[in-house]
């Protein structure tokens, strides 16, 4: 399967970001206004009841002090107390006066205990005595104390109204009858009508039995099913019904048993919220476009000169010689590349060096040092260093490119075919580090120096064979993660160096130690024959070996020489 360039992986990675960033923020902007604007809802249709509840309060009030004057007015506790033909026609007058005085009021009622009816209604006047004591309105205002009493909506004269009724009394508080004062809604109607609820919102007033004293549809007041249909907003109180398609606001009338509920519709945000919506998704798209078409000419122009450096790469591990690559590009990059032309250099010039050791007293440390500029490390490392350029790694790259380059002047060491015990380790720990890139969490190691012996010579490049034996034989083969541990310690008079792993080991058939040195190969021959040279007697190798568990190496160095 053919991998995307690294310019359209950029491009997508950033892309997605972008997205998922502008769905977040998005996403908050959207219900943060959302609720702003429900909260605007709220509040508008809670200031809009709580209005109407002391315009009615107001308007209840006036009509009680009306009431309240003409139940104590001296004239009319006079007939109540003692009819009389003669006074009807002045008191029914006075009814007049009040009425022409105030357009709220359609009728006033007067009935005495002892049966007389004074009404400005021809209809009401009528109706006998008894049939009217006998009413709701008669019979709860008499037990009131003489204090205003409001009903429920009714009927009077086809016409509905609103009555606020109030029992007279004598000096000694024994009852003379009851006035009544019939309401008009005409008042109440057009102001509660006129309240901004939504399109199809409304307003109604019901009181503690949760009868209807006012409803916008007149025919509901003697409507089962009606009065049902108000049941969930009455259950609601105050907040959102159950299916959210409206808003209840509700509050009781000062002075009365009433109660006004306000109904908002949400129509309003409704539209609100997809307008928001649709906006959001209109400046989303624009946005991420607009965000695509810079991402993409930004990266491209940025890309180009580690695409350029890419193919280089390419082009020496195909074998070309003698190419460098281009320093351009940002700081990163022409660092990367610096290093990488550096690399080069150091490389041709052990090569150079490389082909002038042809003698045969040195032809063991030739062997050595050309196995370690291998190509397959070379190239391998190389990989290793596009693939970190590629994810645009670049602290890596240039971490990678510096061992790699320390490994090879190590390797070189200026010629000298002998080196300080700690620049070998120095080399080993170089060689681990760039193989810790290719095979991730596949190796571990440890290296443990003694620096009383950090100056101690030895040839050069006897240590990272071993290393590579133990790597390459024992910990790839292996399944899992595997781990390298040199270790340098002090013997008797001399010292130990110890290479361990936990790979996969082999099997000990009680073999020599010459057949266990050529089971580790050319390169394990090689170690141990330079050392022989240069240490003699004073040096011995040891091997152990077990399936699974992993192998040690062991160089037993008792003669010490320092540089």
């Amino acid at each position: 399967m053919k991998r995307s360039s690294l310019l359209v992986r950029m491009v997508i990675s950033i892309f997605l970001v972008f997205l998922i960033l502008l769905a977040v923020v998005g996403t908050f902007y959207y219900r943060s206004s959302s609720s702003a604007i429900e909260a605007t809802i709220e509040g508008d249709s809670q200031t809009t009841i709580s209005q109407t509840s002391h315009f009615i309060q107001s308007y209840i009030k006036k009509l009680e002090t009306t009431s309240t004057s003409l139940t104590q007015q001296a004239y009319v506790l006079s007939y109540a107390e003692n009819p009389s033909q003669d006074k009807v026609k002045g008191i029914r007058d006075l009814f007049l006066t009040i009425l022409k005085a105030d357009q709220d009021l359609k009728a006033v009622v007067l009935v005495t205990k002892s049966g007389q009816v004074i009404s400005t209604d021809d209809s009401v006047q009528m109706k006998t005595s008894s049939d009217m004591m006998a009413e709701d309105w008669y019979q709860k205002a008499i037990h009131q104390g003489a204090k205003p009493v409001l009903t429920p909506a009714h009927k009077s004269d086809s016409q509905w109204v609103i009555s606020v009724t109030q029992e007279l009394l004598d000096a000694k508080g024994a009852d003379l009858g009851v006035l009544r004062l019939d309401i008009s809604y005409e008042t109440l109607e057009a102001y509660l009508n006129q309240l901004q609820l939504g399109q199809q919102g409304f307003a109604f007033i019901i009181n503690e039995n949760h009868e209807f004293v006012y409803h916008p549809q007149h025919t509901v007041y003697s409507s089962a099913s009606e009065m049902e249909a108000m049941k969930p907003y009455i259950e609601t109180g105050q907040g959102y019904t159950l299916d959210h398609q409206s808003y209840v606001s509700q509050e009781k009338i000062a002075g009365t048993d009433w109660t006004v509920l306000g109904v908002s519709s949400l129509e309003k945000l409704d539209q609100v919220r997809s307008q928001l919506m649709w906006t959001l998704l209109g400046a989303s798209v624009t946005s991420l476009l607009a965000c695509l078409c810079l991402v993409w000419f930004s990266l491209k122009r940025w890309i180009a000169p580690l695409k350029d450096l890419r193919e280089t790469m390419l082009e020496i591990a195909s074998g070309t010689q003698n190419l460098r690559a281009k320093e351009a590009g940002a700081y990163e990059l022409r660092e990367v590349t610096r290093q990488f032309n550096a690399m080069l250099d150091q490389i041709d010039q052990l090569m150079i060096d490389i082909r002038k050791q042809e003698e045969t007293t040195r032809q063991y440390q030739l062997q050595a040092l050309s196995s370690q500029i291998n190509p397959h490390f070379l190239y391998n490392t190389l990989d290793t260093i596009i693939w970190m350029a590629e994810f645009q790694d670049s602290q890596r790259v240039v971490q990678v490119t510096k061992s790699l380059a320390t490994y090879f002047r190590l390797a070189l060491n200026q010629g000298k075919d002998l080196i300080c015990l700690s620049d070998e380790i120095n080399h080993v720990r170089q060689y681990l580090f760039i193989q810790k890139q290719r095979y991730g969490d596949k190796l571990e190691y440890e290296i443990n120096e003694n620096p009383a012996f950090d100056k101690l010579v030895l040839p050069k490049l006897v240590l990272q064979p071993l290393v590579e034996n133990a790597l390459y034989h024992g910990i790839k083969e292996k399944e899992g993660q595997g781990h390298i541990k040199l270790s340098v310690q002090k013997q008797d008079s001399g010292l130990v160096i110890r290479i361990e792993d936990d790979g996969v080991g082999f099997q000990d058939t009680g073999d020599s130690s010459q057949s266990q040195l050529k089971r580790g190969g050319v390169g394990l021959q090689n170690v141990d024959q330079r050392l022989k040279l240069h240490f003699g007697e004073d040096y011995q190798m040891k091997i152990d070996s077990v399936p699974s568990k992993g192998t040690t190496v062991e160089i037993y160095i008792n003669r010490i020489e320092t540089s």
